[in-house]
C-alpha cells in the first residue's frame, strides 16, 4: 500500500492545529514534564576524559589495575612556595600540611619525606667518587680534628688552621707545587676555612640562628644540598606541597569545592607569611579552573546571546508575540531532547554539555522559516486554514530536508571512534528531529491560539495572489556575473592563505593565560624543566625496573625516571670496602667534651689577622696552590675582613657572647657529625624495609610490583612534544598510563573523529540532497553556500590568525549544518517558484528574511562567546562567527546569482514540458509537485 504523501501529512497536521490546539499543547507539555522529571532524577555527568575515548576502557582497566596495586599518589594539587629564606618556605609548607591533615576535602597530602630513618646509612648514598673524596678530606683534616677534640675552643681551632696553612705554604715553596698524576699542582683545600668563616659571619649578624659549621667537611650529598626531606625543585627555588583533593562526583566541576577550600587556606596562611609567594596548580586544579571559567563565561555569553537574539526578533518581526511563540516551541523541543538523552544515553559529558546551545542556534531556524512564511501567507489571505496549509506546503519540504541534512551531519559523528563525539552526534541529531516535530505540531497550535486570542483582522492587499513575494536584497545579485567573479576572487585569495592556517592542540592554551594554575604550571617548567604531567609505568621485578629505567633514560623525550632505584643506593657491595676504609681515620675519634666557656677576644682577632696575612701577604703566598684554591683564598680574605669589621662594630661584650655561641655550635655540630659517621661505619646496606613508608607506598605495590614515574624532557602541553613522549613511552611499555597518555589519546581520538565525521557527513548530505532534489544540479546548488563559505572561512582564519584547536573543531558540524540549511531552503523555494513563474525570483523576501534571521541568530548566539576569557571558548565563538558569516554572505550573493543565471537561461530556452503523471514516489512524498 502506497504511503501517504507529505501533502496529506501537512493537511492532517493543519487540521489538528486548527481543531485541537489545546490537545496538542497538552500532549507537548506532558512530554515536557516527563522529560524534566527524567532529567532531574536520572541524568548524570561524566567528567573523565577517558569516558570520551572509545579506547578509554583499556586505559580505565589499566588505571583500575594500578589503583588495586598501588596507593594513590598525591599530585592532583601542586602548591608552589617560593621565598628568599628556605626556612620560611619550609615553615609555610609544614603549617599548610598540618592544616590539611584533618581536612575532609583533602584525601592525601605530601610535603616532606622523613629521611631521618636513613641517616645511619647515609654513606651508602654517596657515590664511590664522593666516598674517596670524603676519605681524602678526613685524611687532610685528621690532625686538625684531633687537636680540636682535645682542646675544643674557637681560638685553638683557627690557630690549628693557621698552622696547617703555614705548613702547606712552606711545603709548596720547597716542592715547587707538588704535581698530581695529571701534572697539575695539588690544590690546598681552603673549603673548611671558608665554611667556618661564613658560618661565623652569619652567627655574628644573626645571633639567634644556630649554625652547622662542619657541613663543608662532612657532606652526605655530593651536590651539597641538605637532605631535609622537603620537595624542592632541582634549582631549590621552588618548594612543593602535593595533595589529592576529594572529588564531588555529582558536580560537573568535581573539584570546585576542594579548590575553593584550598585557595581559602592559602590566603589565610599568607597573612601569617606575607613574605612568602604561593601559587596553585596541578592537574585537578587546572581542570577545576577550566570548568569554572567555562561555566562563568558561558553564563555571560548566554545572557548576551539572549538579548541579541531578542533584538533581532523584534527588528525582523516588528513585534514580540510570534517570536515568543517560536522560542517556546524551541524550548519544548530542547526539553524533549533532554528526556531522550536521559533515556538513550543517561549522562552528559564535557562535549555533550554544549548540545543545548547548539540546538538553540540550529533549531530556531525551523521556527523562523515557518513563522516568516506564515506571516507572508497571512498578509495575503484572511483564511487561517489556507495560510497555515500554504505555509506547510511552502516551507515543509525545505524545513524537513534542512533538518534531515543537518541531523545527518551530526549523526555522522556517531560513526567515529571517539565516544564523546558519538554521544554528541546522537544527542544533537535526535534533538534537531524533535525540534522539527515541535515546529510542525506545537508551533501551528500556538499560532492558531494566538490568532483566536487576538481576533485580529488581516489587512487585505490589492494583490492577493498566493505566493506573490518580492525580491530580497536584490542589489547583491543584480549583476550575477560580477558577483560570481568576486566570489571566485575571494575564494582564490583564501586558497592562497590555506598554508597559513595552523593547528594548535595545546590543551593548556585553551585556558586564559592569566589563570593562576596556568601561570604556575609554566613557571614550574621554566624553573625546573619539569611538567606537572607525569606518566607512570609498572614493572614486575627489580630487574624489570632496571631494564625500563635504562631504556627510558636513553630517550631524548625523557628528562628523568623516578623509581625505586632513585631511593635505593646502587653498587652497595662496591661501596662496602670504601666505607670500611674510613674506619681507621675515625675509630679513635670521639666528639669534643664540654669545657668552661671562655673566649680571648684579642687573641682571636690576632689569629684571624695572621691567617689573613698568610693568604694575601705577597704574590707567592696569595697563590698557595692551583685551581679553585685561588678563589678560596680571596673569599677567605674577604670573610676575615668582614668578621673583623663586625666584631669591631659590636662592642667587646656582644662580640664575646656571639663568639661563645658559635664556639658551642662548632663543638656540638662536630660531636653530632662524628657520632653519625661512627654509626654509618657500622651500618649494613640499605634494604626496602629501611625506606620511609612514604617511599615504600610510592614505589612498591601491594603484591610486590614496582611503579615508575617518567618526567618528560619537553613541555608536553605542546602536541608535537606530547606525541614524541607518549610514542616513546609506549615503545618501552604499551601499558603506560598517566595524564600525558590520557591527553594524547584524547587529542588523537578527537582529530580522527572529526576527520571521519566530516567525510561521512558530506557523503550522507550529498546522498540525501540528491534523493530530495532528484538531480545533480539542485544538489550541487544547495551545497554552494557551504562550499564557498568554507573556503572563505579558511582565508579569514589566516587573516585573523585563528588556529584549529580542541575546542573550536566543534565548528565543523555547525558550519555544515548551517551551510546546508541555507542552501536547501533557497534551492527548494526556487524550484517551487519555477513551476509557477517563467523567471522565478532567486531570493524571495520571506525566504531571504528567514535565511538572514536564522543565520544572524546563530552568529549572535555563538559570537557572544567571544567575551570569554577562556581561549578555547573565545576561539569557537570567533570561528563560528567567521564561518557562519561567510555562509550567510554566500547564501545572499553567490547562490542567488547562480539561480538568477539559471532563471534567465530557462527563460530563453523552450518551455519545459509539464510534469509526467509518473513522477517518482519520493518526489510526491517530499511534496515537490501535485499530480496533474
Amino acid at each position: 500500500m502506497m504511503k501517504p504523501r507529505l501533502q496529506d501529512v501537512y493537511r492532517l497536521l493543519m487540521r489538528l492545529a486548527l481543531r485541537h490546539p489545546l490537545s496538542l499543547l497538552a500532549v507537548a507539555m506532558l512530554g515536557v514534564l516527563v522529560s524534566l522529571l527524567l532529567t532531574v532524577t536520572h541524568l548524570g555527568f561524566h567528567t573523565d576524559r577517558l569516558d570520551l575515548v572509545s579506547s578509554g576502557n583499556r586505559y580505565k582497566q589499566l588505571d583500575q589495575r594500578y589503583s588495586q596495586e598501588f596507593e594513590q599518589v598525591a599530585q592532583g594539587v601542586v602548591v608552589v612556595i617560593r621565598s628568599p629564606d628556605p626556612e620560611r618556605a619550609k615553615s609555610f609548607a609544614t603549617a599548610l600540611a598540618a592544616r590539611w591533615q584533618a581536612d575532609p576535602t583533602i584525601e592525601q597530602v605530601l610535603y616532606r619525606i622523613p629521611f631521618e630513618t636513613l641517616q645511619d646509612k647515609a654513606l651508602f648514598y654517596l657515590s664511590p667518587e664522593a666516598l674517596e673524596a670524603l676519605r681524602e678530606k678526613l685524611q687532610q683534616s685528621q690532625g686538625m680534628l684531633e687537636e680540636f677534640v682535645a682542646q675544643p675552643t674557637l681560638q685553638h681551632l683557627f690557630s690549628v688552621i693557621n698552622r696547617e696553612i703555614t705548613r702547606a705554604l712552606v711545603g709548596h715553596m720547597f716542592t715547587d707545587f707538588l704535581a698530581n698524576d695529571e701534572g697539575q699542582a695539588t690544590a690546598l683545600d681552603l673549603g673548611v676555612l671558608g665554611a667556618l668563616l661564613r658560618q661565623l659571619h652569619e652567627r655574628l649578624n644573626r645571633p639567634d640562628v644556630a649554625q652547622a659549621p662542619w657541613d663543608a667537611l662532612f657532606t652526605f650529598d655530593p651536590d651539597g644540598a641538605p637532605q631535609d626531606g622537603f620537595l624542592w625543585s632541582d634549582d631549590r627555588q621552588l618548594l612543593f606541597v602535593l595533595a589529592t583533593p576529594k572529588a564531588d562526583t555529582g558536580d560537573f566541576d568535581q573539584y570546585r569545592r576542594a579548590a575553593q577550600r584550598i585557595r581559602r587556606d592559602l590566603k589565610d596562611l599568607q597573612r601569617t607569611y606575607p613574605d612568602v609567594e604561593v601559587g596553585l596548580t596541578g592537574g585537578d586544579i587546572l581542570e577545576s579552573d577550566e570548568m569554572a571559567a567555562a561555566q562563568r563565561d558561558m553564563g555571560v555569553a548566554t545572557l548576551l546571546s539572549l538579548a541579541g537574539v531578542a533584538c533581532l526578533f523584534v527588528i525582523f518581526f516588528k513585534g514580540v508575540m510570534r517570536p515568543t511563540l517560536a522560542v517556546i516551541t524551541l524550548l519544548i523541543g530542547i526539553v524533549w531532547s533532554l528526556g531522550l538523552t536521559t533515556l538513550a544515553v543517561g549522562h552528559l559529558n564535557i562535549f555533550t554539555i554544549v548540545f543545548a546551545p547548539m540546538l538553540i542556534g540550529l533549531g530556531i531556524d525551523y521556527a523562523i522559516h515557518f513563522t516568516t512564511r506564515y506571516e507572508a501567507e497571512r498578509r495575503g489571505s484572511e483564511n487561517i486554514e489556507s495560510a497555515l496549509l500554504n505555509t506547510y506546503h511552502g516551507t515543509g519540504t525545505g524545513i524537513v530536508t534542512a533538518a534531515l541534512t543537518t541531523a545527518v551531519a551530526f549523526y555522522a559523528l556517531a560513526f567515529t571512534d571517539f565516544l564523546g563525539l558519538r554521544e554528541l552526534g546522537v544527542i544533537t541529531g535526535s534533538g534537531l528531529l524533535l525540534i522539527l516535530l515541535a515546529t510542525f505540531t506545537v508551533l501551528p497550535a500556538l499560532l492558531v491560539l494566538n490568532e483566536r486570542w487576538r481576533r485580529a483582522r488581516v489587512v487585505e492587499r490589492a494583490e492577493r495572489t498566493r505566493g506573490k513575494d518580492g525580491a530580497y536584497l536584490e542589489p547583491l545579485y543584480r549583476y550575477p556575473w560580477a558577483t560570481l567573479a568576486a566570489t571566485l576572487c575571494f575564494a582564490g585569495l583564501s586558497l592562497l592563505a590555506l598554508g597559513k592556517v595552523d593547528t594548535d592542540f595545546n590543551l593548556l592554551r585553551l585556558q586564559s593565560a592569566e589563570t593562576e594554575s596556568v601561570v604556575w604550571a609554566q613557571r614550574i617548567f621554566e624553573s625546573s624543566k619539569r611538567s606537572v604531567l607525569v606518566a607512570e609505568l609498572m614493572a614486575g621485578s627489580l630487574d624489570d625496573v632496571e631494564r625500563k629505567v635504562a631504556e627510558l633514560s636513553r630517550l631524548a623525550s625523557v628528562e628523568k625516571v623516578d623509581s625505586l632505584l632513585a631511593v635505593l643506593p646502587q653498587d652497595q657491595e662496591r661501596k662496602r670496602p670504601l666505607i670500611t676504609a674510613l674506619r681507621p681515620l675515625l675509630v679513635d675519634m670521639t666528639g669534643p667534651q664540654d669545657v668552661p666557656e671562655s673566649i680571648d677576644l684579642e687573641a682571636f682577632r690576632g689569629t684571624l689577622q695572621r691567617l689573613d696575612a698568610k693568604l694575601v701577604g705577597d704574590d707567592e703566598a696569595a697563590q698557595p696552590a692551583a685551581g679553585d684554591a685561588v678563589d678560596q683564598a680571596h673569599e677567605a680574605h674577604r670573610l676575615i675582613a668582614a668578621v673583623l669589621h663586625r666584631i669591631e662594630g659590636m662592642g667587646k661584650a656582644a662580640a664575646e657572647q656571639a663568639l661563645l655561641a658559635f664556639q658551642r655550635d662548632v663543638r656540638e655540630d662536630l660531636a653530632a657529625k662524628l657520632a653519625l659517621l661512627q654509626r654509618n661505619l657500622q651500618a649494613e646496606p640499605v634494604t626496602l624495609a629501611d625506606l620511609p613508608s612514604e617511599l615504600q607506598t610510592r614505589y612498591v605495590g601491594k603484591t610486590g610490583k614496582y611503579r615508575l614515574f617518567v618526567f618528560p624532557a619537553e613541555d608536553v602541553w605542546d602536541y608535537p612534544a606530547l606525541a614524541r613522549f607518549v610514542e616513546d613511552l609506549q615503545a618501552v611499555d604499551p601499558d603506560a598510563i598517566g595524564a600525558p597518555v590520557t591527553n594524547y589519546e584524547y587529542i588523537q581520538a578527537i582529530k580522527e573523529g572529526y576527520e571521519k565525521a566530516g567525510l561521512y557527513a558530506l557523503c550522507g548530505i550529498l546522498l540525501l540532497s540528491f534523493l530530495t532534489f532528484r538531480g545533480a544540479q539542485p544538489t550541487l546548488l544547495a551545497m554552494v553556500p557551504l562550499g564557498v563559505g568554507a573556503v572563505w572561512t579558511l582565508g579569514l582564519m589566516a587573516l585573523f590568525n585563528v588556529s584549529f584547536n580542541m575546542a573550536n573543531l566543534l565548528f565543523i558540524p555547525l558550519i555544515i549544518g548551517m551551510g546546508i540549511d541555507n542552501g536547501v531552503h533557497l534551492v527548494h523555494r526556487y524550484l517551487a517558484a519555477r513551476r509557477h513563474a517563467e523567471q522565478p525570483i532567486p531570493l524571495p523576501r520571506s525566504t531571504g528574511k528567514a535565511v538572514m534571521l536564522s543565520t544572524l541568530t546563530t552568529i549572535v548566539g555563538f559570537g557572544s562567546l567571544m567575551v570569554s576569557q577562556h581561549h578555547g571558548i573565545y576561539s569557537l565563538g570567533l570561528l563560528v562567527t567567521l564561518g557562519v558569516g561567510s555562509v550567510l554572505v554566500a547564501s545572499l550573493t553567490t547562490l542567488p546569482s547562480l539561480l538568477a543565471l539559471l532563471g534567465s537561461g530557462r527563460q530563453e530556452s523552450a518551455p519545459m514540458p509539464a510534469p509526467s503523471r509518473k513522477t517518482s514516489l519520493l518526489k510526491h512524498l517530499l511534496g515537490e509537485g501535485r499530480p496533474s
